[in-house]
């Protein structure tokens, strides 16, 4: 899949947006007359049904050479520093949430008994450097069973944690890596429409009652991804690559920075008037997003500079 990095790149942006909308901009008290907050309530929900598995396939397409190393080297080269880095930036995170916004993301950790449950089995949203760790050991593991079935299971396990959810899809680029490829290559516009059809009826999943929330999600990202990864395949990608190179530290840091800004902007954004809102309305989400973006892009020039190799687990990344 020679779009990886695009695929990466608009996989974290959307993902972005869906999570500042949500947890941020949503949360403002606007004034305002015109109908913008919905309008990104909208957009919002729609990218972060697309955002995040797109993010999460072209990460483990990414890891496919892990799966051909020696168990020993796997384990001492990706997954231990993947699983050390997952505590220190919990830790981190936590951290600052407690300091500029303890409710952001609405798991409690005011303890020990409350902290590690989310080292071991984190929510979706803190999870993935613990994904990333595991699903390579998941996809070794599982060569034999069929990976319809893996899928199915770690979709049905949401049921009960949320924590698989992002295991699932990196398992899609891991095992599904042929199937990955060819959704990817440039199609025709009869295609996408079909491809987008699918994805529609996969978006109504959440919509129907009984399903559980964990499994509806997942349903509904498994079914856009051929939509998406179609739509990758005709983007000019060049560009792109910076992005998708820095998208694992991007999402790392889009928490923290979410709760810096919750606590600098909130209160003074709702207390704002009129004519200031009307700006902010329209501006701030993608300049928080493109905030986040570039923050995540020197972060990894920084880390590539400072660590040098050491920065590949950080980073996604199979090769350096």
């Amino acid at each position: 899949m020679r779009q990886t990095g695009a695929a990466a790149a608009i996989g974290v942006c959307a993902a972005a947006a869906a999570y500042v909308v949500e947890h941020h901009y949503l949360h403002v008290e606007w004034v305002i007359d015109a109908p913008v907050p919905v309008g990104w309530w909208v957009l919002g929900g729609i990218l972060g049904v697309l955002g995040v598995p797109l993010l999460l396939v072209a990460l483990g397409r990414r890891a496919c050479p892990l799966l051909e190393r020696p168990w020993t080297q796997l384990l001492l080269t990706w997954v231990l520093p993947c699983l050390a880095a997952h505590v220190v930036w919990l830790g981190l995170t936590l951290a600052v949430l407690r300091r500029f916004s303890p409710g952001l993301t609405g798991v409690p950790a005011r303890g020990v008994a409350e902290i590690l449950p989310l080292v071991v089995l984190p929510p979706a949203e803190l999870s993935l450097l613990w994904a990333l760790a595991l699903a390579p050991v998941v996809a070794r593991s599982t060569r034999r069973v069929p990976v319809a079935l893996v899928i199915v299971v770690l979709c049905a396990l949401t049921a009960l944690t949320p924590a698989p959810a992002f295991l699932a899809f990196l398992l899609v680029g891991l095992r599904l890596h042929s199937a990955i490829d060819h959704l990817a290559e440039p199609t025709t516009w009869k295609d996408l429409a079909s491809r987008g059809a699918i994805a529609l009826a996969g978006a109504a999943a959440p919509a129907v009652g009984p399903f559980p929330d964990g499994p509806a999600t997942v349903v509904a990202g498994l079914a856009a991804l051929p939509l998406t990864l179609t739509a990758v395949a005709r983007l000019r990608r060049s560009r792109l690559e910076p992005i998708g190179g820095a998208a694992v530290p991007i999402f790392l840091l889009l928490i923290p920075m979410t709760a810096l800004v919750d606590h600098v902007l909130l209160a003074r954004l709702s207390a704002s008037a009129p004519g200031v809102q009307y700006v902010a309305a329209v501006v701030e989400p993608p300049g928080f997003v493109a905030a986040v973006v570039a923050a995540g892009v020197l972060t990894t020039v920084l880390l590539r500079r400072v660590l040098h190799r050491d920065t590949a687990p950080v980073l996604g990344e199979t090769s350096r």
